[in-house]
């Protein structure tokens, strides 16, 4: 960790070339030594927005979450790169952490700043949430001290502390005492209330995902906390103005990474943009969901010109286990054939969701299904379609029209009369048909598909459930395959420098360390039927 924190105020005086134009920073320009927290806050959100939401995103995320297809490179293969592991890690705890845990060492004794140190304690919370699904066990206290030697937390704990200082931090926030200004504040606006609703909707999200029962889990423990939540259910999201997200800027060095590498970028990109997933695909059109139309773009040019038409992760791969007579339809297709990223996700002030009202909706039906929150399942089922619905910009009656469709009107099946393949891949190996009174599967596809490109976010969301069906990986037309990787190894250059500290986490993984080892919180692997292991 030492090599992450020796130049840290160095990188923290140069974050303003970083975020220049996302708004008018309060600091001092005769004390340099002086960053004050609204500067501190918007460059921790810009930079978790790039992480989250940038090369991250496309490098890793795009195909673990079946969205979109990156394609080519290491992550994408479900291989492994190292250089790019090193840098996301670097990323997090510099980049991300850094600039609130100052705010927390510059003003945590000073009565004037207390709501700010609160909501910079909130957003260090939402990172290291980040952060331990991906990893597995991390450094966490003593993580951003500068020592060379920081000890890691076991995964399970990083979880049991998040939850316990979430609500020490929901419950502090003064609604009546000092905030952020608008202009710092790129989530809420200096909103405090939304920053409360925030913090206990996070740890709604954390809650549940530990709630499999052990050894993938603790439900004990997430029973309490949700109940603890829905006692004081006014607190959490309650209307799509309260979602957590923030826009990137219009200008080269505030504008979306995906924007540039798409539209700014895309004569040198052009082999490899990334286009619609298939895995989206079949299991939106078979429904008639409109949010297609929003999530892609009918294809420009190829063989299914002016449909929708997604790439599968493997690029043609695994014929072998193809059902007989099926022709592939990937065979020498090029980026420009497939069905482009909707464009409302392409624009250079594209927004970025860390959490949204949708996903809330979703978590609380989910626990009312447990009988863990006090409403009707369905209710909340219904709200968080309605809910994903209008944060498209798409009509009431749409929403219900789809709300009636079969398989996904709460409890139904979908009905594959005369289109059963349409539900499924290419290969015929998954299926996105939901069975009569499977609430599970219907709640869980709704909330992956209320969350385009919130990878991080779906990640962790298919890997707790498993209950979406997506191919694996195929690396050759043989059939060689991997399924969904579990998590990202520790990064080499934590294994050079805090090596003691890294052998003491590994252990814990009951496992290798290596993409495959499945981490606490997540169920196992669902192995298709179809094939042979």
């Amino acid at each position: 960790m030492k090599a992450i924190t020796g130049f840290l105020f160095i990188l923290i005086l140069s974050f303003a070339a970083c975020t220049k134009d996302l708004g008018t920073i309060n600091k001092n320009p005769n004390n340099p030594d002086i960053v004050e927290p609204d500067f501190l806050l918007t460059t921790a959100i810009f930079e978790t927005m790039n992480l989250y939401g940038g090369a991250m995103n496309r490098v890793v995320f795009f195909n673990y979450t079946h969205y979109y297809s990156g394609f080519q490179g290491e992550f994408q293969r479900y291989t492994y790169s190292a250089n790019d592991n090193n840098t996301y890690w670097k990323t997090t705890y510099i980049n991300c952490l850094q600039p609130v845990n100052q705010i927390e060492i510059k003003y945590a004794n000073n009565p004037a700043y207390a709501n700010r140190v609160l909501i910079a304690r909130i957003w260090k919370s939402f990172i290291y949430s980040n952060t331990v699904s991906i990893w597995g066990s991390i450094p966490m206290a003593g993580a951003l001290e500068g020592t060379a030697a920081v000890p890691y937390t076991k995964e399970q704990e990083v979880y049991r502390k998040l939850l316990e200082d979430l609500k020490i931090l929901a419950d502090g926030i003064d609604l009546s005492g000092d905030k952020y200004s608008a202009n710092a504040d790129k989530v809420f606006g200096g909103d405090l209330l939304k920053w409360k609703k925030f913090a206990n909707t996070l740890r709604l999200r954390i809650a549940m995902r530990i709630s499999n029962a052990a050894p993938n889990g603790d439900p004990v423990l997430a029973k309490k906390v949700v109940t603890e939540i829905y006692e004081q259910a006014a607190f959490t999201m309650t209307a799509q103005e309260e979602t957590a997200a923030a826009k990137w800027g219009t200008t080269s060095d505030t504008w979306s990474p995906l924007y540039d590498r798409v539209i700014y970028n895309y004569t040198a990109n052009k082999a490899t943009i990334p286009v619609i997933n298939e895995s989206l695909i079949y299991h939106m059109a078979p429904y008639n969901d409109p949010r297609l139309s929003i999530y892609a773009q009918p294809a420009k040019q190829g063989p299914q010109k002016g449909n929708y038409f997604g790439q599968n992760i493997s690029y043609g791969g695994g014929g072998a286990y193809a059902g007989a007579g099926l022709v592939n339809p990937h065979t020498g297709l090029k980026q420009d054939d497939y069905s482009y990223i909707g464009e409302r996700f392409l624009k250079m002030d594209a927004e970025y969701v860390f959490l949204s009202y949708a996903e809330a909706c979703f978590l609380k039906a989910e626990a009312a299904l447990k009988g863990w929150w006090g409403s009707t399942p369905s209710q909340l089922y219904y709200d968080g379609i309605d809910a994903s619905f209008n944060r498209y910009g798409l009509s009431a009656a749409q929403a219900t029209a789809y709300k009636n469709t079969p398989g996904i009107q709460w409890g139904s099946a979908s009905d594959t009369t005369g289109h059963g393949a349409d539900f499924q891949d290419w290969l015929q190996i998954c299926s996105s048909v939901i069975p009569a009174g499977d609430h599970l599967r219907q709640i869980i596809m709704q909330q992956w598909l209320a969350m385009p490109g919130q990878g991080i976010d779906a990640w962790a969301l298919i890997r707790r459930t498993r209950v979406l069906e997506f191919q694996p990986q195929f690396a050759t037309y043989e059939g060689e395959y991997a399924y969904l990787p579990n998590r990202l190894l520790y990064p080499s250059t934590e294994l050079q420098i805090n090596a003691a500290e890294v052998q003491k986490a590994i252990p814990w993984l009951e496992g290798a360390d290596d993409l495959f080892t499945k981490l606490w919180f997540a169920l196992p692997n669902k192995k298709n039927p179809f094939l042979p292991y």
